[in-house]
């Protein structure tokens, strides 16, 4: 069976991806099935077969020891490499006897602070719980999927600890205790290591990096390098290239060597955390040494074939992870381009195999990638896994502060390069999509000739999805789940047009300055993933309603983090401090203060401007209020305007609307009878934090929208909330993220 062994590997595959994630797989599944059946070998057929059982068997028992059980301890048992300190939050993760859970811990002092941030040993402690809560997944589309990820790691509960008692070091119990246990010592080993050698150090020795360390890896994926460190179990095989020229040396046996390799390879694999690429490396260097045990010659792609069933085995999850799919993958590829002569076109076409992926992902990609490639891949190959090897076991050299400067201003260059004009937003690749870019690729880089059908087929396919997400052919209007606040996307079709208005904002209380956090907040985290997910480059026009942080307080981060062309607001806003700052911070956007009569007229949608009528100070009453008409329904936008101005708008003012954005989280200040009555809303939609503080949205405001007979949707409930219409046709439906489509053509959907 030379060579067949990829595809029992393929069907064990498409079984873990169907059983966790893409049940639509099983059309590729049947295929796959009918071309083993045309091989007609019987011998591939059965193990076809008994691997399909294993695996379906596997993914069974995987998922029973996966189902959440709810935590219930006294003490716990706390690693430097699994919890951060944040101010006065400490978080991570902790270790019951049972099962492992994320937590939560409001520090009490400065010097209990500074006792868990010098904390090197694993310590276990009496604890108090205070509250459990389930982990959430995504509100928005675009957001990284947390749940998903501790669901592979079998974490589904964050406990909220009041109190942590007297810390006692921890005695370790089993042989994985052990290893655990050299793990810290090894990571603290290596953080006496300057900045950027420390990152190296314990990303590639023992797959640590810490939480302020991991935009480094964000700046690799971005440039398409981050596949080096997929494939980081390079060192692997170069670490045991040069044990073995040592034992050589030494007149050591091969045979003894061989045997204790087989013994401490797994025991590294638990080291470093069990990642994806370096088991790969560890269990393809095991089956080279137990095939030449038994003096058993298979091919390259059989050896890769046995090396990836065994890691599906170990971690069915690496299949369907970012990282583990890149490590096989790129891996694959490198079968068929070990020959290539030329580097550049080896470059090219690895380039080519991760862009799908890397796209799919991260939504973007970097003309510059390419290039980068060509420079990385020697100067990680040559300088970062020699320095890293050789450091590792001399810390406290202090030369090694001049190749430190070098990285500094290395990653400092690639960080401009990935904030520059060279990165392409994508948009989200339908599954299904980079599925069948991949195969296109892997025939591709099996091709000899640089210029072929495969490379058509795969520019054409991956160039039309992109325009696709960039020219749409429906707009939309979306209320993004920021939680307690305000950030509604509105876009056109085709030659697409961007609208935000407000930008949300968490309200923050003073506080010492040892206790100040450092948090993201929703416009990296909801915001801007939910733009690059639907292709978009950069906004057209930002609308601020008012002053109030839930509504203008990521101001700063958008426009620092994202290309936009103009900021606008009510008329006495540009007296407000975050407004005059942005002003000073960003002369190439234009900022202009709009009153009642003014029209924002961009083409495809006329925003008239209903309020305010005279300059104001940007409260609740100066809420910058909007009539837009999309297609052919009238949209209501009032910010977080109260009764007396929605009153004093229908003075003047005689409209009806389809669709009424309900003003203050739907608050009992807004959203009057009157309003109600005049304007005649089909539907109603709030924007409001899950049992949120302020008890929004309040009763009597609900009591009257069904006085009124309308109906409404609450982010709260249902995530983000999405209105599309189209181009081509009088169609419109409502979606949700959480709950699917809602409404279609003016239809309730049950």
């Amino acid at each position: 069976m030379k060579g067949l062994l990829i595809f029992p590997t393929l069907v064990s595959i498409l079984i873990v991806t169907i059983y966790f994630e893409a049940s639509w797989l099983i059309v590729f599944l049947v295929l796959v099935l009918l071309r083993i059946l045309c091989l007609k070998n019987k011998q591939l057929l059965l193990l076809v077969f008994v691997v399909a059982g294993v695996f379906w068997i596997r993914c069974q028992l995987l998922e029973q020891s996966l189902r959440p059980v709810m935590p219930h301890f006294s003490s716990a048992i706390f690693s430097p490499d699994t919890y951060s300190v944040n101010g006065d939050l400490l978080s991570g993760q902790l270790q019951t006897e049972k099962q492992t859970v994320r937590f939560v811990y409001k520090l009490k002092s400065k010097s209990e602070q500074t006792d868990w941030r010098q904390q090197t040993e694993i310590v276990e402690a009496p604890v108090k719980i205070k509250n459990i809560t389930e982990i959430n997944g995504p509100r928005n589309s675009g957001e990284f999927n947390f749940k998903k990820y501790a669901y592979h790691k079998n974490i589904h509960y964050t406990v909220e600890l009041s109190k942590i008692g007297q810390k006692n070091i921890y005695r370790p119990q089993t042989i994985l205790d052990k290893i655990n246990v050299l793990r810290i010592h090894t990571i603290q080993h290596l953080a006496k290591l300057p900045k950027w050698l420390r990152i190296h150090a314990q990303s590639l020795i023992v797959g640590y990096t810490k939480n302020e360390d991991k935009d480094f890896l964000k700046i690799l994926s971005i440039l398409g390098v981050i596949h080096l460190f997929s494939l980081s179990g390079l060192h692997v095989l170069i670490l045991l290239t040069i044990i073995r020229k040592i034992t050589s040396a030494l007149r050591i046996p091969v045979e003894w060597v061989n045997d204790v390799m087989l013994i401490l390879l797994p025991c590294y694999g638990v080291l470093v955390g069990s990642k994806s690429g370096i088991w790969r490396a560890i269990v393809l260097a095991m089956v080279g040494i137990i095939l030449g045990k038994l003096k058993i010659t298979w091919s390259r792609l059989d050896v890769f074939s046995v090396t990836i069933m065994i890691c599906l085995l170990i971690y069915p999850f690496g299949v369907v992870e970012m990282g583990g799919q890149l490590s096989f993958l790129l891996s694959f590829a490198i079968l068929y381009l070990y020959k290539e002569t030329k580097f550049l076109l080896t470059v090219f076409k690895m380039n080519l195999v991760s862009l799908p992926l890397i796209s799919f992902y991260t939504y973007q990609f970097n003309w510059l990638t390419l290039l980068a490639n060509v420079l990385f891949i020697p100067l990680f190959t040559y300088v970062i896994l020699p320095l890293t090897l050789i450091s590792s076991i001399t810390v406290d050299w202090r030369l090694w502060e001049i190749p430190n400067q070098f990285f500094e201003w290395l990653y400092g260059f690639l960080d401009t390069l990935t904030n520059s004009s060279f990165t392409l937003i994508t948009g989200k690749l339908p599954a299904g999509i980079v599925v069948i870019l991949v195969i296109i690729v892997l025939f591709y880089i099996e091709s000899k000739t640089f210029w072929n059908k495969y490379l058509w087929q795969y520019l054409v396919i991956f160039i039309g999805c992109v325009i696709l997400n960039k020219f749409p052919l429906f707009g939309s209007v979306s209320l993004i789940d920021v939680g307690q606040g305000d950030s509604i996307l509105v876009t056109t079709p085709l030659q697409r047009k961007t609208f935000l208005i407000d930008v949300a904002g968490k309200l923050s209380f003073p506080t010492k300055p040892w206790a100040k956090r450092t948090n993201s907040n929703q416009v990296e985290n909801s915001t801007i993933p939910f733009l690059k997910s639907q292709g978009i480059s950069y906004i057209d026009e930002i609308f601020i309603s008012h002053k109030d942080v839930d509504h203008i307080g990521n101001l700063d981060t958008i426009l620092n983090k994202f290309p936009v062309k103009e900021v606008n607001f009510g008329i006495g806003l540009e007296e407000n401090k975050r407004i005059k700052q942005a002003i000073k911070q960003h002369p190439e956007i234009k900022f202009k203060n709009l009153r009642q009569g003014d029209v924002v007229d961009t083409g495809f949608i006329k925003w008239q401007v209903l309020w305010p009528k005279k300059k104001g100070i940007g409260e609740n009453g100066d809420s910058l209020t909007l009539l837009a008409k999309i297609k052919n329904k009238k949209w209501l936008f009032p910010g977080d305007l109260d009764s007396a101005g929605e009153q004093a708008i229908l003075k003047n003012n005689n409209f009806q609307i389809d669709y009424l954005k309900l003003g203050h989280h739907g608050s009992k200040t807004a959203t009057s009878d009157t309003l109600l009555e005049k304007t005649k809303p089909n539907l109603g939609f709030i924007s409001a934090g899950v049992n949120n503080r302020y008890g929004h949205p309040n009763k009597e405001t609900l009591e009257r929208l069904q006085k009124h007979q309308v109906q409404y949707f609450n982010t709260a409930e249902y995530g983000m909330i999405t209105w599309y219409y189209f181009s081509y046709s009088n169609q419109e439906k409502i979606t949700t993220f959480l709950k699917g489509d809602l409404v279609e053509n003016n239809r309730t959907k049950k």
